[in-house]
């Protein structure tokens, strides 16, 4: 998952929480509510050039109609048009004597003529937006606004409340708005009195979600949004209050996303997987040194602490990868592969991320990396997942690609990278979809190195199904591609 993408200039502070680990990254949505609202404002416009010269007119004391017309040389009709808004704007009197009628600037009309600046009090509509966990008024950048299509060409995880708020605006609630922009901002525009809704539409703020559980209580755990690459603790209060997090089964979720993961390995490649703890305190020691500043009189030894550690990381027969590890490292070590891939996928890239993935893909075949896709059979798999698969053929009909419909019944996914790593997920088989986009769970995959081991897991994983075909075959006995 391109985590860091949306975290801002300084993402590992965001990743990481004293005394927790990261169980889950998530692209979320919190509902806001664009709403029309009627409201009193104070309009401040320049005056018109016509209209500057009429009320510089009367103001050196052309005090007739047909006088400012002549004194102007512009058309009485215009004039009239001008003098008439004037006196309904009230910057202009009327001084009626026996013989005829003058006119003057009223006091309002001596400042206008001084500013050039008309102020009006009208009632218009404007679109404020609503924020949908707390009721009150929120300025928005306007990129970080998704619409329900933007959600369905892509899946977020929805922090929705129980019930939608009822909004009933009025007078009362004007002081609310003040300092709110709207969502298309007038400076001239000043906002006097709201007088009530007319319209609500649902819409939802990007956002970005992610999950911990403490190192000591699995029971205990902490989410943290992050809005435009910013820690919005408003926000975190808000869920906590809702109760979201209690709503989502989590516990029930985490322990399924581990189950599914386990069930693909062989007993002794489990009782084989390092604790979680004693890798977290590598990680954790590792980044510590990196950040260390040495004399040059402690740098080599500094050099030589922090390279054991990355050897006993990368050594590590059977381990969990933490989520910033998955995000780091899958494309990059697939892109590495060389005699062949096996991906064992329960579920494709949504439509939206294709383009990438078919990039990864055709990047291996250029380099002469042979891929086997395997998937469960099609009647199981969704439109869009059909689809790809039709694109891929017909993209690389001459092969490269060995399709398979013999993934293991069950929701895990797996990559196989040369016969000697594989890293098995919890759900899609690629870091950022590793579960699905639209619920909470343990992201963290595990990755199994060694040849045998790699092999039997495999062999596990299609026991019940015997009829393999190809170079999932190849892979499943450990036979060498021929080059």
């Amino acid at each position: 998952m391109d985590v860091e993408g949306r975290l801002g200039a300084n993402p590992d502070v965001l990743l990481r929480r004293d005394g927790f680990r990261l169980l889950s990254a998530r692209s979320a949505a919190i509902p806001i509510w664009r709403t029309v609202v009627r409201c009193r404002v104070l309009k401040r416009s320049p005056v018109s050039t016509f209209t500057e010269f009429v009320l510089r007119a009367i103001s050196v004391g052309v005090e007739r109609a047909e006088d400012v017309a002549r004194f102007l040389n512009v058309p009485d009709r215009l004039v009239d048009a001008i003098i008439a808004d004037l006196l309904f704007d009230r910057y202009l009197t009327v001084n009626a004597t026996a013989d005829e009628a003058v006119l003057q600037l009223s006091p309002t009309g001596k400042t206008l003529v001084s500013t050039l600046v008309q102020e009006r009090v009208i009632e218009r509509t404007v679109a404020y937006l609503i924020d949908g966990l707390s009721g009150e008024p929120v300025s928005v950048k306007r990129d970080l606004v998704l619409t329900a299509d933007d959600l369905d060409d892509d899946p977020r995880l929805i922090l929705n409340p129980d019930s939608d708020i009822d909004i009933d605006l009025g007078p009362d609630d004007t002081a609310r708005f003040l300092g709110v922009d709207p969502v298309r901002s007038e400076r001239e525009s000043t906002l006097l009195s709201v007088l009530g809704v007319e319209s609500t539409t649902k819409q939802y703020l990007a956002a970005t979600a992610l999950l911990f559980e403490s190192e000591t209580d699995p029971q205990d755990r902490y989410l943290r949004v992050c809005i435009d690459g910013r820690q919005d603790e408003r926000i975190e209060t808000l869920v906590r209050e809702h109760g979201l997090l209690d709503s989502m089964r989590l516990t029930h979720r985490i322990d399924e996303d581990r189950r599914r993961v386990d069930r693909l390995l062989p007993e002794e490649v489990l009782e084989a997987r390092a604790p979680d703890a004693l890798i977290e305190d590598a990680l954790e020691e590792l980044r510590r040194l990196t950040s260390i500043t040495a004399e040059n009189r402690n740098e080599n030894a500094l050099d030589a602490r922090r390279s054991k550690i990355r050897t006993q990381l990368a050594t590590a027969p059977v381990r969990r990868l933490s989520v910033i590890e998955a995000a780091e490292d899958s494309e990059v070590s697939l892109l590495a592969a060389e005699q062949g891939v096996l991906i064992s996928a329960s579920r494709l890239w949504p439509a939206h991320r294709a383009e990438h993935f078919v990039a990864v893909i055709r990047q291996l075949l250029r380099a002469g990396c042979p891929i086997t896709l395997e998937t469960p059979p099609r009647q199981q798999l969704s439109k869009t997942d059909v689809a790809t698969l039709d694109r891929l053929s017909g993209e690389f009909p001459d092969g490269g690609i060995e399709f398979s419909d013999t993934k293991p019944a069950h929701e895990a996914s797996f990559i196989v990278i040369d016969q000697t790593s594989m890293t098995v997920f919890p759900g899609g088989p690629f870091a950022e979809l590793a579960t699905l986009s639209d619920r909470f769970g343990d992201d963290r995959p595990t990755i199994v190195r060694g040849a045998e081991r790699v092999q039997a897991v495999i062999a596990a994983a299609h026991a019940a199904a015997p009829t393999m075909r190809g170079r999932t075959a190849e892979l499943s006995r450990g036979t060498p591609r021929l080059n």
